[in-house]
């Protein structure tokens, strides 16, 4: 029997599919198992950063901690691997308000860092120490390109991508060994029990994550271009019109 290990980047299947959908109680587990075909991988490496409570939602932090408590219950498999946020100034255009210097305004832009680094380090690292034979990587992110086509090419290894996001990777596409895309209805069969335990201690979903939003339109407002060498992709801030919270 193949050796599979899942290598998950948290924000991209957080923003991609589990925000919009509510389904923030992931049993990371039974998540892999389902795209593994039903059967049980032997180790998980999901990259993600604790995120931090704001004035309008103090208690942002405190649901993700509890979330991490409760995968070390339920989901002995998996590793949890930090990164960090960064914040800095950069000027953007509005979107749709034409060349005039008043459509430019200064905004301050909060980044994950870390994720896709540790993503690929330890692909890359797991891949040639023989730790598995196929690897899943739950990601959109063009910048795993490199490391999968090593895998793929040089190591004859089995990497299969599923892209969380709404927009293909062709590049991606292009090296893995298949690339398919996480849907909802497979998140939502893998979502923890409402109360979590070891026998001793016990984690509750929080209560914010059981609530129900209404769907609301997506309004863009700003846009720039890709800043990276050869990229003639726009990048769009966005927002949705709703009180829903997030993290």
């Amino acid at each position: 029997m193949s050796r599979t290990r899942v290598y998950i980047d948290g924000f991209n299947l957080y923003y991609g599919v589990i925000a919009r959908n509510r389904l923030h109680w992931l049993d990371l587990q039974e998540f892999a198992r389902r795209m593994n075909d039903g059967i049980a991988v032997d180790r998980i490496v999901y990259c993600t950063a604790m995120v931090s409570s704001t004035a309008a939602d103090p208690e942002k932090s405190q649901r993700q901690v509890i979330y991490h408590r409760a995968l070390a219950m339920a989901c002995p498999k998996a590793d949890i691997l930090l990164g960090n946020f960064s914040t800095h100034q950069r000027f953007q255009p509005i979107a749709k308000c034409g060349s005039d210097p008043t459509c430019i305004v200064r905004v301050s832009v909060r980044t994950e860092k870390g994720s896709d680094v540790n993503l690929a380090s330890h692909l890359l690292h797991d891949a040639h120490m023989g730790r598995f034979d196929r690897a899943i990587v739950v990601s959109g992110d063009s910048d795993l390109v490199e490391p999968i086509r090593l895998i793929v090419q040089e190591l004859r290894k089995i990497v299969i991508v599923r892209n969380p996001r709404d927009r293909d990777s062709m590049a991606v596409k292009d090296v893995a060994s298949r690339y398919l895309r996480v849907t909802r209805d497979v998140l939502e069969a893998s979502q923890l029990p409402q109360v979590v335990s070891d026998g001793v201690k016990e984690c509750r979903k929080p209560d914010r994550w059981s609530q129900t939003f209404p769907s609301t339109p997506r309004v863009n407002l700003l846009t720039s271009k890709c800043p990276q060498n050869g990229c003639s992709n726009t990048i769009t801030t966005c927002r949705y019109q709703s009180d829903a919270p997030t993290h």
